[in-house]
């Protein structure tokens, strides 16, 4: 963050307008646009606006670090919100915590981590890998098969969701990677052997322009006979509006949020984020996670009238906030937040129809220390399918 002349503040955007994933971390950078002028339109922070330093980074790390670089060398700007990829984010770690700045990092991850300089916004795997092992279970069957793109993320992630499958006597039948930037014959390859495996579901951490090619495939193969549901961390709105609605159909994501929640405040922002977001960018679940940590930002500075992390990081554990997707507050001993779980199912409107919401804001554990999975499975009423 600087302060300028005039006392205004600006934080730095680290997105990508171009890249494999360059649709979700759209909707991430109009979630916080979005929010910095609901405050800007209100009167700034302490009567001063919210300024924005931003760049199409492309989705590559080295432009992301040399970006961070910059600003917090020529500008003196201390505060961040953005990546999405993993190694993006690993990229700016260093730098970020050189120069004691904060970075907002508003998308779920693989957890294993702790940075004193990051403010970790999206589900760490205690908050949907547990949840969504519980279901599949109890719901689909034992036999999975994992998919996805080959960085840290899905690696990680399916290193997790292995140990709660096991855990509950499941069988993980094979582990799949394509490239981040795959070939239609990688997919095509990628889908034959998962579904050469019989698999009762399959779980995806396949990530961007890669999923709704990864979906399609595998729904042609099983043309009009019953095909098992493919489970997601990730799947959002984006990807979902480039798929045809039988392949979308049936198909299973866990999330904090999702845009058909009901509540006055989910309803509000939704109503915001149509007048705001351009036709082409959708509502995420990851643009609320940008829009509500832009919103505890800004409030924190507010509170604390300070541009050090540390003064801001204080406020920010002062306070619950109420997010379009319920009540969020952070974790001091670990910068993650605590988040609903919500377990969602595509229907033939490429809709989220909501199967299961916990029964209160789940406390981050991104060490899985404490499992939960009998907790999660004891709660979840049994499916009945048509």
């Amino acid at each position: 963050m600087t302060n300028d002349s005039n006392n205004s503040t600006t934080v730095g955007l680290l997105f990508s307008d171009t890249g494999v994933t360059s649709d979700i971390e759209r909707s991430q950078r109009f979630g916080v646009r979005l929010a910095i002028n609901e405050i800007n339109n209100s009167g700034g922070v302490n009567g001063f606006p919210i300024l924005m330093e931003e760049h199409d980074l492309g989705g590559e790390p080295d432009r992301f670090r040399s970006y961070v670089d910059k600003l917090i060398k020529e500008k003196n700007i201390k505060l961040f919100i953005g990546c999405y990829m993993s190694h993006t984010r690993k990229a700016v770690m260093s730098s970020i915590e050189r120069a004691d700045a904060l970075l907002f990092y508003p998308t779920p991850y693989e957890g294993f981590e702790y940075s004193p300089n990051i403010i970790y916004g999206g589900p760490s795997p205690n908050q949907n890998s547990a949840p969504l092992a519980a279901y599949l279970i109890k719901n689909y069957g034992n036999k999975i098969v994992f998919v996805g793109s080959d960085y840290i993320y899905p690696r990680e992630s399916h290193h997790v969701m292995r140990m709660l499958y096991k855990q509950h006597g499941g069988e993980i039948l094979d582990e799949i990677y394509i490239p981040l930037y795959p070939s239609k014959e990688e997919v095509e390859y990628a889908v034959k052997r998962a579904v050469s495996m019989e698999p009762d579901v399959v779980f995806s951490t396949v990530v961007g322009n890669g999923t709704p090619e990864f979906y399609s495939h595998f729904a042609e193969h099983y043309l009009n006979k019953k095909r098992p549901p493919i489970a997601s961390l990730t799947t959002s709105e984006a990807e979902i509006r480039k798929m045809t609605p039988s392949v979308a159909e049936g198909n299973i994501v866990v999330a904090p949020y999702f845009t058909t929640i009901k509540t006055s405040k989910s309803l509000w922002f939704i109503e915001a984020a149509k007048k705001y977001f351009p036709k082409d960018v959708c509502i995420t679940a990851w643009a609320e996670a940008a829009y509500h940590q832009t919103m505890m930002l800004c409030e924190s500075i507010r509170k604390s009238n300070s541009s050090s992390a540390e003064d801001i990081k204080k406020e920010l554990y002062s306070f619950h906030f109420e997010a379009p997707q319920g009540e969020i507050w952070i974790e001091k001993k670990n910068n993650h937040t605590n988040l609903t779980s919500r377990i969602a199912v595509i229907n033939s409107k490429g809709e989220f129809d909501v199967k299961w919401t916990s029964p209160y804001p789940i406390k981050p554990d991104p060490y899985v220390v404490v499992h939960r999975l009998d907790d999660w499975s004891n709660l979840m009423p049994k499916v009945v399918f048509p």
